[in-house]
């Protein structure tokens, strides 16, 4: 039987291993030193973060990890787009292979939709994967048509 629950600082190891699982599988072209630092940085996010504007849905069956979703919490000025001034992110929504295809990850986002809709967030936001896009299509998320067009800079390579 799964079982669904928030994390807690104690899971922060188990949640590294998830988030590693899940770059294993979208970024098999790293060397293991890259997957080496973005776990050690990972760990400290989660020591700042976690519970705090993170929160992390894990879902288990007999106490082993079968799947996640981190959940990001952002205050910002309201504006036409957002009007409550907060909105959330979703990211590494991850199952465990052997776990597929049971209903876990419709069932933590939903869990992260219901905690959003009870925080007043403007909307929660993500990037999906092929494999991800149906089931965010069933659960009602949109493409993002808008009037400014996407950008970043990037701070960390050369």
């Amino acid at each position: 039987m799964i079982t669904y629950r928030k994390a807690k600082p104690a899971d922060i190891p188990t949640l590294i291993e998830l988030r590693l699982g899940y770059m294993h599988e979208t970024h098999d072209d790293l060397e293991q030193s890259v997957f080496d630092e973005i776990a050690d940085k990972t760990k400290g996010y989660f020591q700042e973060h976690l519970n705090r504007d993170c929160v992390v849905y894990l879902a288990e069956e007999d106490g082993i990890a079968a799947g996640c979703v981190f959940f990001l919490l952002i205050n910002k000025p309201a504006s036409p787009l957002f009007i409550t001034g907060k909105t959330g992110t979703l990211m590494n929504v991850y199952t465990l292979p052997q776990f597929r295809r049971r209903g876990i990850a419709n069932k933590l986002v939903s869990m992260a939709i219901e905690d959003g809709k009870a925080w007043d967030l403007s909307y929660i936001e993500l990037r999906a994967t092929k494999c991800g896009y149906p089931l965010y299509k069933q659960l009602k998320f949109i493409e993002d048509k808008s009037i400014y067009m996407s950008m970043k800079l990037s701070l960390t390579e050369e």
